[in-house]
């Protein structure tokens, strides 16, 4: 049950909805200052925001519909009736450029790229508010059964009620996205400052990478806790059905993150062999790109198959995610023009 803040009149606001509307408040007072100070349009910002937020929130339901759909009755109910159901996160973030491309198409700004910098550190403490909310509805949907005592607390453990009536202490997948999107954010915001809009090689395109790296690390974590959620979406496909049995084991968050890791190593392994010319070390870095992949893959295997084993898989799998993230790092440095 969702604890209630205040009564007014017949309104009940309840702690998660006030921390949610803090973390938008906060995304939208980040986004309009950053990018304001680099000269953009303050105009650009308030068209943007209302924008994202509406986007954002009905492909996040539309994807949480498609991987869920015995939970609602139809899809227009799903997208008109938000008093159950839940959300799929690489929603928010489709809506969020569509609203980005949507504002260069009206004039308000001329780079949707510059704009999404502006956003990625606002947008990183957003998605922190969101998950720090779950904390007030007991609703941190980790799979992972905590039985040692010392560590039925948080960061690492969160109760929840179990079946029985009994609490039980569950893994706190949120919570520890919240830490880490915290820690995201902070190094996003000195990303922003210290190497948004450096010099690239070959003239390359100096905005962008703000956003990217945004994406970059928060895909990075969220193909590995999601793995740790006991309520992850999956695809299933409805006609294609032999692809099934592909994918029924990775969730919908984890594929959409494997993809924008790739997207994002693709496009500066791209401008890094322009720049650079084709070097061995770029095949270094591919294989370990694809080394990572694997292990990601078959500790998600393995950790489903065997789980008890989960320790080990998921040790194996965040390391994986981290330097899959790192070496994805390495090629954007491998761009930048001497310092």
């Amino acid at each position: 049950m969702n604890p209630i803040a205040v009564y007014v009149g017949t309104t009940v606001i309840y702690w998660n909805s006030i921390v949610i509307a803090l973390g938008i408040a906060a995304c939208l007072a980040l986004t309009l200052a950053l990018y304001t100070a680099n000269n953009g349009s303050g105009a650009a910002v308030w068209v943007f925001f209302p924008l994202a937020l509406v986007f954002g929130v009905v492909f996040s339901r539309f994807f949480h519909w498609y991987c869920h759909g015995e939970q609602y009755v139809n899809l227009f109910r799903s997208l008109t009736d938000y008093s159950n159901g839940s959300f799929c996160m690489p929603g928010m973030l489709l809506g969020v450029w569509l609203a980005a491309y949507i504002v260069r198409r009206l004039g308000y700004t001329d780079g949707t790229a510059r704009l999404l910098d502006s956003a990625a550190p606002g947008l990183a403490l957003l998605i922190a508010f969101i998950r720090l909310s779950a904390v007030f509805t007991n609703s941190c949907r980790g799979k992972i059964v905590v039985t040692t005592k010392a560590l039925q607390h948080l960061p690492l453990a969160v109760g929840v009620k179990a079946a029985t009536g009994e609490t039980e202490y569950v893994f706190a997948t949120f919570f520890v996205l919240f830490l880490l999107m915290l820690a995201l954010f902070v190094g996003i915001m000195i990303f922003y400052v210290r190497r948004n809009n450096l010099p690239m090689k070959k003239h390359f395109d100096t905005t962008g990478h703000t956003v990217r790296m945004f994406l970059l690390f928060y895909s990075a974590a969220e193909l590995f806790l999601d793995s740790t959620r006991n309520d992850s979406s999956f695809i299933h496909f409805r006609f294609l059905t032999f692809l099934n049995k592909f994918t029924g084991f990775i969730s919908f968050v984890q594929i959409a993150s494997a993809v924008s890791i790739l997207c994002i190593l693709i496009y500066y392994s791209k401008r890094s062999v322009r720049a650079n010319g084709l070097r061995p070390w770029h095949w270094l870095m591919w294989g370990g790109y694809f080394l990572t992949l694997v292990g990601v893959g078959v500790s998600e295997y393995l950790v489903q198959r065997y789980a008890a084993r989960y320790m080990s898989c998921y040790s194996v799998m965040s390391v994986c995610c981290l330097l899959m993230a790192v070496d994805t790092y390495i090629m954007y440095r491998t761009v930048c023009a001497e310092e």
